[in-house]
């Protein structure tokens, strides 16, 4: 018996020695000096242009972009200089003593999608020295990274490298770009058998009754090829059930599944708390039970949805080379799609005369320090890590994003004394759906639109002045007398909104409103001015931010009270919007009413006008004639006796 026992002892000794991977080398940058026993050379020698003048070496640590909390750093490289040049710098590992079977993994993003940083991994067997690094071929290079943190994997082994001391060096030798980020740096041994479920692919909201298929990422982390595993999940601690996948997944490789057996969404209103885990990698026992388990919830509502107008946060400033060209996206945007809202916040990319604590309250928390970037209602693309991206995606996303319904519409009303300058505005919300529960804000935006100005705070850095083709060709570098468009002055109360008005489980088809006081400041132009009310969570966790909905309306209709529908005129449309040519306001009256059509563009000056003197009571109709008007939106103001509507149209030729 005593023998027995001896050898279950070593047994289970032996399982679980082989149950942790062993580590020969890790970083993650957040210990004190983190590169202080690392080496670094920088080669190039160049001045890093202002904007990131703190990347001081060759290599920093800092706080990482994305990150929420503290603590949480990165390293840095630049390939931005003043003048414009390419990078060589290295950042080189303490001595690695390698074993038989090693992988190297870590995690790699350029900061800016549309400058990203390449870069090579390179490997030295002799001395951390450039001339030792070189003389090998690099394990890993790119012209230019994701934009996301991705997870790169290097079989060490398979590159000729087992049993030596190593230096391991990542050398940015970009020209031109931005930044490059390094983190969580693991040189490891493999386990036989380690399946990891990398990811599950579920929607965070489904209508009651849809089949929901559970979905996700394997990864084999192993040295064993997978060729067999199970894939398990329960909803609310309920039934198994259990789906056997075959493979053919060797090792460092990922492959996607889907479960023979839906999720039916039931109880509305509620969560449905899943649990998906992985077992019996290729029939036996997974070395690493701490990988194979991920929990999701998806939010259960009835599928109802009222129209959607999407809100574009474009981080800008004055001082942006790069922003005249994302100004003139922002207004291709705005001209092919009325439903898509635009506003201009002025972080990001250091500050200007027009930033403000709204606008560094939004940088600050979910920008990435990076201009041109926008956010699409605050989303969090899949497979991304930051709400704001480059311009080849604002158009598609905006205009996806403004066909989906929302389960909250929004109405506001409002007046305006042009004597005193003071506004009040009432932004009402009402849920026609359940959404996800929440810290559920209320916010009003004022924008003042076409802003000008005098000095380094106003004049527009401008990379394209000998662009040929460019809009913003020729127009200098300064660009003097710039006009910002759509600039955010201030969000009400505060960067975020009210979280005071709306509950964190919304009732159906009750009304929650706030209205918003305040005086327009006498050095803003208050006929430029607009206000947009929108309702939006408020974190945590920056993948907690959306805008459910919004409106904007002119201070020009807020003045003339036209939220409301004048009883002497009935049944207004204004069709077609968008238009090339012409559109026709169709309306009906109720009574004999001398009628004017009135049309504005966005800075409130009168574009056209038509007297059409006294018409009869009953169906009516006008022409607005845009063939001479610029692309761009305005505002048909149809005045009936006293009363005044007014419609907002989109011109595009």
């Amino acid at each position: 018996m005593k023998r027995i026992n001896t050898y279950l002892l070593i047994s289970m000794l032996l399982l679980a020695s082989a149950s942790q991977a062993q580590i020969i080398f890790q970083e993650n940058f957040n210990g004190t000096n983190p590169l202080s026993n690392w080496t670094l050379f920088n080669v190039d020698n160049r001045t890093p242009a202002t904007n990131v003048n703190y990347v001081n070496a060759a290599w920093v640590v800092r706080a990482d972009f994305d990150s929420t909390g503290t603590g949480d750093n990165i390293a840095v490289s630049t390939s931005w200089y003043t003048p414009a040049g390419a990078a060589d710098d290295y950042m080189i590992s303490p001595a690695i003593a390698l074993t038989s079977n090693n992988i190297l993994e870590f995690d790699a993003k350029a900061q800016d999608p549309a400058y990203p940083d390449g870069y090579e991994v390179r490997i030295s067997t002799t001395v951390p020295t450039v001339a030792g690094l070189l003389a090998n071929p690099a394990l890993f290079t790119t012209s230019g990274e994701q934009a996301t943190w991705i997870r790169r994997s290097i079989n060490l082994a398979t590159a000729g490298y087992a049993n030596q001391t190593v230096y391991i060096a990542w050398r940015n030798n970009s020209t031109d770009m931005f930044l490059l980020d390094i983190d969580n740096i693991k040189v490891h041994v493999p386990l036989a058998l380690d399946a990891r479920l990398d990811q599950l692919n579920l929607p965070k909201i489904a209508q009651v009754g849809t089949n929901v298929p559970v979905s996700g990422t394997i990864k084999n982390n192993g040295t064993n090829t997978l060729t067999s595993i199970y894939v398990n999940w329960s909803a609310n601690g309920g039934t198994v059930n259990t789906d056997t996948v075959s493979l053919n997944l060797s090792t460092s490789n990922s492959t996607t599944f889907t479960h023979s057996m839906n999720l039916t969404a039931a109880n509305v209103g509620n969560f449905t708390n899943l649990k998906v885990w992985l077992s019996s990698p290729n029939g036996g026992v997974d070395l690493n039970k701490g990988n194979d388990t991920l929990n999701a919830q998806v939010f259960v509502n009835i599928g109802v949805t009222v129209s959607r107008k999407a809100v574009l946060e474009e981080f800008t400033t004055a001082g942006c080379q790069f922003c005249p060209d994302g100004a003139v996206v922002v207004e291709q945007v705005l001209a092919a799609n009325p439903n898509v809202i635009g506003i201009g916040v002025h972080s990001c990319f250091g500050t200007d005369a027009m930033t403000n604590s709204s606008s560094s309250g939004l940088c600050s928390t979910l920008g990435n320090q990076s201009a041109p970037t926008a956010m699409i209602d605050r989303i969090i693309y899949p497979g991304e890590t930051s709400a704001a991206v480059g311009r080849s995606t604002w158009q598609a996303r905006a205009n996806a994003r403004s066909l989906e319904g929302s389960p909250v519409g929004i109405n506001m009303t409002g007046t305006y004394n042009a004597a005193t300058r003071a506004v009040s505005v009432t932004v009402a919300a009402n849920f026609v759906d359940y959404t996800l529960p929440g810290n559920l804000n209320m916010t009003l935006s004022l924008l003042e639109d076409s802003v000008t100005g005098t000095g380094s705070g106003y004049n527009q850095s401008n990379a394209y002045n000998n662009q040929a083709g460019h809009q913003y060709a020729g127009k200098g570098n300064p660009i003097v007398g710039y006009i910002h468009r759509h600039v955010l002055r201030a969000n009400l109360p505060s960067t975020f909104g009210d979280a005071t008005v709306i509950p964190a489980s919304v009732a159906l088809n009750t009304p929650y409103s706030k209205t918003f006081t305040f005086n327009v400041p006498a050095t803003w132009n208050a006929e430029r001015m607009s206000f947009v009310g929108m309702v939006n969570y408020e974190g945590p966790g920056i993948e907690n931010y959306q805008i459910l909905n919004a409106e904007e309306l002119h201070i020009g209709q807020l003045a003339t009270g036209i939220e409301k529908q004048a009883s002497s005129v009935q049944s207004v449309e204004l069709s077609p919007n968008p238009t090339a040519d012409y559109s026709y306001i169709r309306f009906n009256l109720t009574q004999n009413s001398n009628v004017t059509v009135s049309v504005f563009d966005i800075t409130g000056k009168l574009v056209q006008l038509q007297n059409l003197g006294q018409l009869s009571k009953g169906k009516q109709q006008a022409i607005v004639d845009a063939t001479a008007l610029e692309n761009g939106f305005y505002f048909v103001n149809l005045k009936v006796g006293e009363n005044q509507i007014t419609k907002k149209i989109s011109v595009m030729h």
